[in-house]
């Protein structure tokens, strides 16, 4: 699952039972009743998809994701030789259960007799395989420099700012920015209010220095509007109509629609001293856990853009002292125009005479394979097989950094094994589904979505089915209990209070979402008739789960539905920790059996 590493300091501190101090969407005052099937006693499963059905145990779950999450493996980052071990291993299971290739054709090696001319032996003619291969571009090195000119009066004088002292947060873009430097104070633009700090001042194409609070005086109601400014990957709550957050205002946003090229954001007040000692080596490090220093590493589809808050226009953190510097050449200080601004109530806004900022950064970068694993079980219907649904996990995980191996047993060899499981028992059963079944397993998710969102753009040409809908395998190993449950339900934002977890038993609970609109919860309501799992059939605004997303994203954006099952996050997400002796092969068995049933009546219908 892709996740920031703030997000791995939440799940830590809400796991160990710091939950009341995790912020995260409330939840409903509903019980949430109405959302939740539970079954008393589970019915036969029908001799339709029967034999399928029974293919699917905890021992070979388990036996599968114990191989994939070895430390052969290696952590089967992206683009290593793990990765495409573990791939190559899916790829023969696919072949064992007969699935149709729809990979690329392989490149033919011709010997030295059939170069030459001499061989009577035709070649024999390729067949496609099971993998998907594109080209990734890996950034290994990155740097930055961010200098101040001023011209005044038939003079320039150069000033270049430190990386980390002076600012933090200009991204490797291989990109370099000039502009001209206009101040702003807090970027609050309340004409109604007689505070319009843009009044008379251009930003389009400048660069655009502001504080990142908000002025005393204002009223509470405005400043609720004007959060602090925010360039974190942390995904923010979402905003239902009409709510305090529906009227907040983004200021980095709003300054890129203004047309500012590039923002100075002035953090935090006070003596730089205190930011450089936070900032200071740790007398000694916490050897309660691997002690990794990693280096930059960035993943990306060739041409790609990555689009995050602090890369659609350049987002620059600066300290009030690198501020005083570049406000020297107006003759102010930081704390000169606070001052202003809090005694006249007024606007302090100015364009800084002769002052030019740069900003650089250069990166290097390679090519890496990226490597997807496809196989089709056409379907029975002569017109429905036209159709397709997808069925998919990522492979990938974190790799391995020293001597330290991330096996991402749950995240997300579980999810693999899903895949897995269902490809072997849509294969092994007599009878298919009307519609066409893929199975993928995806590289890149890690790093931004990258395999799947490549499929989506560019299917396999053997594909000739349309993609309507998506089931997403994304972290099935790890049942709840209390604790973690509480966690979920803050973040998918569904009651989680005594009464609602005396209903269900915590290691049986599973979520499972899928878009506003979709016709999915009937499904889902019947497929866990045969299973029995205590199911939270749940309908999400937003494609992430509170603190992340998975490749199910990537559908979503192309309007086809999905479905997500979810078990518990636990202290060792994308930890070293994250190993197969930790998992549940029960809870793999049981969610992939409802997500086998829920693609066949969904298939099938």
């Amino acid at each position: 699952m892709k996740i920031s590493a703030l997000f791995v300091l939440i799940v830590t501190l809400a796991v160990l039972g710091g939950s009341a101090q995790v912020p995260a969407p409330a939840a409903k005052p509903d019980d949430g009743a109405k959302n939740l099937d539970l079954v008393e006693k589970t019915v036969p499963v029908p001799e339709t998809f029967k034999t399928g059905f029974d293919t699917i145990s905890a021992k070979d779950s388990l036996a599968m994701l114990t191989f994939i999450g070895s430390d052969l493996m290696e952590g089967r980052e992206t683009g290593t030789r793990g990765f495409q071990a573990a791939a190559e291993y899916a790829a023969s299971l696919f072949g064992l259960s007969k699935l149709k290739p729809i990979g690329d054709m392989p490149v033919r090696s011709f010997g030295m007799m059939q170069r030459l001319g001499l061989s009577q032996a035709p070649p024999k003619p390729l067949e496609n395989t099971y993998l998907q291969e594109f080209p990734l571009v890996e950034t290994v090195e990155t740097s930055s420099a961010l200098s101040l000119e001023v011209r005044q009066g038939g003079s320039v004088r150069t000033h270049t700012f430190r990386p980390v002292v002076d600012y933090q947060g200009l991204a490797a873009s291989g990109d370099t920015l000039s502009g001209p430097v206009v101040f702003v104070g807090y970027g609050i633009g309340e004409k109604g209010a007689g505070f319009d700090e843009f009044k008379g001042i251009d930003v389009k194409g400048k660069v655009v220095m502001l504080i990142s609070g908000v002025p005393g005086f204002l009223s509470k109601d405005i400043k609720a509007r004007y959060p602090m400014p925010s360039v974190s990957p942390m995904t923010p709550p979402a905003a239902g109509e009409g709510s305090p957050a529906e009227k907040r205002v983004d200021r980095l946003r709003d300054l890129r629609q203004r047309g500012a090229a590039a923002v100075l954001l002035i953090r935090g007040g006070g003596r730089d001293v205190d930011r450089w000692r936070a900032l200071m080596p740790q007398k000694s490090v916490n050897d309660e856990g691997p002690i990794v220093r990693k280096s930059y590493h960035r993943v990306s589809l060739p041409g790609e853009i990555e689009e995050t808050p602090w890369t659609r226009s350049a987002v620059v953190t600066i300290t009030p002292g690198a501020a005083d510097r570049i406000l020297e050449a107006a003759g102010m200080t930081l704390e000169d125009l606070k001052k202003k601004i809090e005694t006249s109530k007024k606007s302090a806004s100015l364009e800084i005479p002769g002052a030019f900022v740069t900003m650089t950064s250069t990166l290097k970068t390679q090519t890496i394979r990226g490597i997807n694993v496809v196989g089709v079980i056409e379907g029975s219907d002569p017109t429905l097989k036209n159709e397709a649904m997808v069925i998919g996990a990522h492979l990938d995980h974190e790799g391995r950094w020293e001597d330290y191996i991330y096996n991402g047993a749950d995240d997300n060899g579980s999810g693999s094994v899903g895949v897995l499981n269902l490809a072997r028992a849509f294969a092994a059963n007599p009878q298919k589904p009307k519609r066409t079944l893929v199975f993928c397993l995806w590289c890149g998710e890690e790093e931004g979505l990258l395999g799947s969102k490549y499929f989506v753009t560019h299917p396999p040409q053997l594909l000739k089915a349309k993609i309507v809908s998506y089931l997403n395998f994304d972290m099935i190993s790890r049942p709840y209990d209390e604790k973690s449950m509480a966690f979920a339900g803050r973040m998918m934002s569904f009651p989680y209070g005594p009464d609602f977890i005396k209903r269900v038993k915590p290691a049986n609970f599973v979520p499972v979402s899928f878009p506003v609109g979709a016709a999915f919860g009937e499904i889902i309501r019947a497929a866990n008739k045969y299973v029995g799992l205590d199911v939270y059939v749940r309908e999400a605004k937003r494609t992430d789960v509170g603190f992340g997303d998975s490749d199910h994203t990537s559908f979503h954006e192309a309007k086809i539905p999905w479905i997500w099952p979810f078990t518990a996050v636990t202290e060792d997400l994308h930890q070293t920790s994250d190993s197969a002796d930790k998992v549940s092969g029960e809870l793999m068995e049981k969610v992939s059996k409802l997500m086998y049933v829920i693609a066949w009546l969904a298939a099938d219908k």
